[in-house]
């Protein structure tokens, strides 16, 4: 594992993880965390990938891990999209995106104009499993102009983001992760949920979308129905029961050989 350093569009430094497999590079993989979340959660995930021999560069986005930043805090969803677009400039060639919830947002964003040859996204952001009331939407537009970067709690109990109690316990203790947003945060979302969802049909890169059917914290159903409007070539797994973090579950190795066969099954030939 190495450590990298990177600059993105605005200055700003990014930081980032490389991860390389012991024997024959077969492709590259950029992996891309959640919100208030980071690499250092990411390591099996990374294993499971170079020991199926796909080289993986974890980023760590704006505001989080050990990335420039304000925590919780984005002035424009553009400029998270600028982070990922400086790990992919880092690679420097053809790469598949893994990515994990809000990171699957701004992915999804990013592939509106970029490029991949394969995406698997963990519980992308493109809903919250219960919807906002309009007041609340109504207050963030106000404060996104007043107090845009005033920090806010997010409201997510730990405990939902996994059925395994040592991984909340883990993810409770960890001093990297966080749980505030800020206004301009929450309206940047929308913004970008809205872009995402009205641009489905005119992707066309290979698409494996995943999520928990227990998952309290963003829409199963709404990811199943922008699967369903996508222009490429797409598969879609819900797993009973599971919460948010599919990927720390305790069935979670039988989940990446998924991801494993889904890469292997669309990567570039040489």
């Amino acid at each position: 594992m190495d450590r990298i350093a990177l600059r993105s569009a605005d200055g700003t430094e990014i930081a980032a993880v490389r991860w390389t497999p012991a024997g024959e590079v077969r492709g590259d993989v950029l992996l891309v965390h959640g919100l208030a979340e980071h690499m250092g959660r990411y390591g099996h995930v990374a294993k499971a990938l170079t020991d199926a021999g796909y080289r993986v560069l974890g980023v760590e986005l704006r505001g989080h891990g050990h990335s420039g930043g304000k925590r919780g805090h984005v002035d424009n969803w553009e400029r998270y999209v600028d982070d990922l677009r400086a790990a992919a400039n880092a690679i420097g060639g053809p790469h598949a995106i893994v990515a994990h919830s809000m990171g699957g947002l701004v992915t999804l964003d990013h592939l509106r104009d970029g490029d991949a040859w394969a995406v698997f996204t963990s519980a992308p952001l493109l809903e919250a499993a219960v919807p906002a009331p309009a007041w609340k939407i109504g207050a963030a537009k106000v404060l996104t102009k007043l107090l845009p970067k005033l920090s806010m709690g997010n409201e997510i109990p730990t405990s939902w983001i996994c059925t395994d109690p040592a991984v909340v316990a883990a993810y409770d203790a960890d001093p990297l992760v966080y749980g505030t947003v800020t206004p301009r945060w929450y309206t940047e979302m929308l913004g970008a949920q809205g872009r995402v969802k009205g641009s489905a049909a005119a992707y066309d890169v290979p698409l494996f979308a995943a999520w928990g059917t227990g998952d309290k914290i963003v829409s199963g159903p709404a990811i199943d129905a922008f699967a369903g409007r996508w222009g490429g070539p797409k598969q879609t797994h819900a797993y009973d029961g599971l919460f948010h973090e599919i990927l720390n579950e305790p069935v979670k190795d039988s989940i990446l050989a998924e991801v494993v066969a889904f890469l292997d099954a669309h990567v570039p030939k040489a």
